[in-house]
This record gives structure tokens, C-alpha cells and sequence, in this order.
């Protein structure tokens, strides 16, 4: 099923790149900002997670930022070393929550994230060093799905992609932090 604003989100345990497993119920009583991304070592993906560990101090005190890929611990820890702790990364090796919640897959909006964000993509990998073909494990044609979670774990809002750069925009997951 998909997510929809009023739903309820109360359960998500995934092992994380540090080594502990995350829990939702660990943050219970905080904001979130909940996505599911591609594979292990998507430069899109990546960049995006450095953009929000890079606006962490715009962020309300309240506020976690969960990033969920679907492919194996090992390969996402991997791909991962340029980020910090500030953001919770997690592997879902088994798709138990991108079923769980539909998040799609589509060829289509690969390539034409692609095309669209082909500047993003070269900053990714030239600027920011995020090499695609580090660990190359999980869901190639995934597409992104951000959810704004309250601190009672209702969705305040949610977005679907359409391609692999459609995500909320930063400056409403900042400003949900803070409200």
C-alpha cells in the first residue's frame, strides 16, 4: 500500500552502516524525514543524503533524518563512507518495507532522471566523488519516496517519485523540522 498523509507510521527495524539496528521507536516523540532510495552506491542517492547532512544546522532540534536502501548491509556500508552519523542509513536487503509501502520501480524514470538531471548526476560524481559502480547491490530502477513523519508518527506528507531526482524539496523538509 502506499503511504498517504494521515497514515500512521509506527514500525520500521533495519540494521544500520554502523552496525546497530534502527528502530522508529528509538525517535519516538521526534520529526523525520523517511526515504527510501536506490541501490548501494546511486550518485543520486548519495547526494542527496549530503545535501540533507549538509543542512543539518537549518534543521528544528527535534528532527531525524532516516535514508533506507534497498540492497545489502555490507555493499551499502561500502558506499557510504563520506557521510557522518547525522543521518540514519539503512539496509533493506529483503524489501520488507519498500513492498511494504510500494515504492516503485521504473526504467523509465531512471533514464529520464537521468536526462533531467544530468548536472546533478556529473556534481555527484566529479564534485562529490560519489562513484556508481562502488558497490553495486539493490534496486536499479528504483525510485525515490520521501515521507515527513510527525512526532506522533503521523505522515504529514509524502512524495512518490517520478524519476531518481523527484524528492520533497529541501526547503519544506527544513521547514516541517521546524514547525
Amino acid at each position: 500500500m502506499k503511504i498517504k498523509i494521515g497514515d500512521v507510521v509506527s514500525e520500521l527495524s533495519l540494521p544500520a552502516i554502523d552496525g546497530s539496528v534502527f528502530d522508529l521507536e528509538n525517535i519516538k516523540g521526534k520529526k523525520a524525514l523517511v526515504s527510501f532510495y536506490r541501490y548501494s552506491s546511486c550518485p543520486f542517492c548519495h547526494l542527496r543524503i549530503n545535501e540533507t547532512i549538509n543542512n543539518k544546522e537549518n534543521f528544528g532540534d527535534n528532527f531525524e533524518a532516516i535514508a533506507i536502501f534497498n540492497c545489502t548491509l555490507e555493499s551499502l556500508q561500502k558506499s557510504s563512507t563520506k557521510h557522518d552519523s547525522s543521518i540514519h542509513i539503512l539496509a533493506d536487503e529483503k524489501r520488507l518495507y519498500f513492498d511494504k509501502y510500494s515504492v516503485e520501480k521504473s526504467g523509465f524514470g531512471v533514464f529520464l532522471g537521468s536526462i533531467v538531471g544530468f548536472f546533478r548526476f556529473m556534481k555527484a560524481i566529479f564534485i562529490k566523488g560519489f562513484n556508481p559502480f562502488t558497490s553495486l547491490s539493490g534496486a536499479f530502477t528504483g525510485l525515490p519516496v520521501d515521507v515527513l513523519i510527525d512526532e506522533n508518527g503521523v505522515v504529514q506528507d509524502v512524495k512518490y517519485g517520478k524519476t531518481t531526482i523527484d524528492h520533497i524539496s529541501m526547503s519544506q523538509v527544513i521547514s516541517f523540522s521546524k514547525a
